[in-house]
């Protein structure tokens, strides 16, 4: 249904009728310039989001965030692990054990010692070290929280060994991929 509005020479606006009530439709074109292209419920690109919220993005790249929050629960591998190991021995140690085909990646480590001691975190054995020789006074400790990920070999095993027996718990997160 139209309507019209008199100017002089009769404009119709198009427009619904909404429970008896008539409702002007209105096109949203997101062509430029001069081409007409019709809004079809999707925006496909995005130059610069002054403010709003995106619930998702499926593959692109995002640029800088100014300000705002991330939230990264969803960027989480569906591999993740968190894996807590104590031990009072000098004896070679799994902190997470291998899997075939697939690298072990650390993101964070947290390591406490109880007597003075030294650590080797490694690829598969010490001699390959990914962190170590780390040294440690008696109740000493450190936190480690990677940009970038420390890794093994594919289908080795992250391992560790002190230098002396005594208490020593690693909490290690990460991901298999």
């Amino acid at each position: 249904m139209s309507v019209t509005v008199t100017q002089g020479t009769q404009t119709p606006i198009y427009s619904l009728d909404n429970g008896g009530t008539e409702i002007q439709v209105i096109k949203l074109d997101i062509g430029s310039g001069t081409t007409i292209q019709d809004f079809g419920g999707t925006i496909t690109a995005v130059a610069n989001l002054i403010k709003g919220t995106v619930t998702k993005v499926e593959g692109g790249t995002i640029g800088n965030i100014i300000s705002g929050t991330v939230d990264t629960i969803g960027l989480l591998n569906a591999n993740a692990f968190s894996t807590t190991v104590t031990t009072g021995t000098t004896t070679l140690g799994t902190i997470k054990a291998g899997v075939n085909g697939s690298v072990i990646y650390i993101t964070d480590i947290v390591i406490s010692a109880g007597s003075a001691t030294t650590l080797v975190v490694g690829n598969g054995g010490t001699n390959l070290p990914l962190l170590g020789t780390l040294s440690f006074a008696q109740y000493g400790g450190m936190v480690g929280n990677f940009r970038t990920p420390i890794f093994g070999s594919s289908g080795s095993a992250i391992v560790y060994q002190q230098s002396v027996g005594c208490p020593l718990s690693i909490t290690a997160n990460g991901y298999i991929k």
